[in-house]
């Protein structure tokens, strides 16, 4: 069934459906469900600045029409909030010659600022997850899990209403109009981008994985801040060939060779990521001076006898890095 609809900010209509025959509104659905982000599709014909116009499209609708599943309580739908919110981001990034200097340093500040209202959120639902085998130390400890798992509970609710205000904001309203009218609208821009969007394909998939190789090279010698950075570049080259892959569509089996080994690497470094996030989370709820004495000691034992699991792991995922790395260098450039 067709959707007539546009965004509305402070009673205007700003956008409406770009695309011919798409059948979808842009940036606004009366379905409340968790949307995906839309397939990019490009042809070699397409500029810098129609691609980008393509892709802001994409990341736009995965961010913007998974509003109303938030505030309806919708936990996949801020994560997938976030996705959009990366991909956006990744997106500005590649693009950046696009613009002029410092046109994009005011919505940049406000992508960060959407992007930390639904942090908390997702790390406490990951958190959580990840938790489970909490469940022995909990009956260890407390004698029942109860106590434990309403503190994580609480937090989590705490967190979720944080995204909650953020989404429902006129702030957020204000960002999706800017993403669209600044990015989106730019189809047609003459200057740097005209140049092809396959020529800056390859550029920047090459410059990336070679950057991404270099980090690796030295990965045992990296800082957590450092190998926090290198997950990010290791995501964004991610996102650039999601981007970029109907361009060399001819390289099926390279591509599909590619994907694989820097999934295995996003992988592993996510859930590195992930345990010096819940290793923080832990210190909080353990540090929580709002509790009575016996209370906060048993909390505080359980995260210890948490963290010391998610410590072991952690030795795991950093033995098989070189091996990720030598995958993944091997790899073949599709884009070549």
């Amino acid at each position: 069934m067709t959707e007539q609809s546009s965004l509305t900010v402070a009673g205007s209509d700003v956008l409406t459906e770009a695309r011919p025959g798409s059948g979808r509104s842009l940036v606004r659905s009366s379905t409340v469900g968790v949307f995906y982000a839309d397939p990019v599709a490009l042809v070699r014909t397409n500029t810098s600045a129609q691609a980008l116009a393509s892709i802001a499209t994409s990341c736009l609708r995965q961010i913007a029409l998974n509003q109303k599943a938030v505030l309806s309580g919708s936990h996949e739908a801020v994560h997938q909030m976030r996705v959009g919110l990366r991909r956006l981001r990744a997106a500005l990034s590649i693009f950046k010659n696009v613009f002029r200097p410092g046109e994009l340093d005011g919505l940049k500040r406000e992508l960060v600022w959407l992007t930390e209202q639904l942090a908390a959120a997702r790390d406490y639902d990951v958190f959580i997850a990840s938790a489970r085998n909490l469940e022995d130390i909990a009956d260890w400890v407390f004698g029942d899990q109860t106590e434990l798992s309403d503190e994580f509970a609480r937090r989590q609710r705490d967190a979720f209403a944080v995204a909650t205000r953020g989404v429902a904001s006129a702030r957020f309203e204000q960002v999706i109009a800017s993403v669209a009218s600044g990015l989106i609208l730019r189809a047609n821009e003459e200057g740097t981008g005209r140049r092809a969007a396959r020529a800056l394909a390859r550029e920047t998939l090459e410059r990336r994985t070679r950057h991404v190789l270099r980090r690796l090279g030295r990965f045992s010698r990296l800082t957590d801040r450092e190998r926090h950075e290198l997950r990010i570049q290791v995501k964004k080259l991610r996102y650039g060939i999601e981007f970029f892959a109907s361009l060399f569509s001819s390289s099926h089996r390279a591509h599909k060779r590619f994907c694989r080994e820097l999934e295995a690497l996003q992988e592993t470094l996510g859930e590195m990521n992930d345990i010096i996030v819940h290793r923080r989370i832990a210190v909080d709820v353990a540090d929580d001076r709002t509790k009575e004495a016996g209370a906060s000691r048993r909390i505080a034992f359980a995260m210890g006898a948490f963290t010391g699991r998610e410590q072991s792991k952690l030795h795991e995922l950093l033995a098989a890095v070189p091996k990720l790395h030598v995958r993944l260098a091997s790899a073949p450039r599709f884009w070549r």
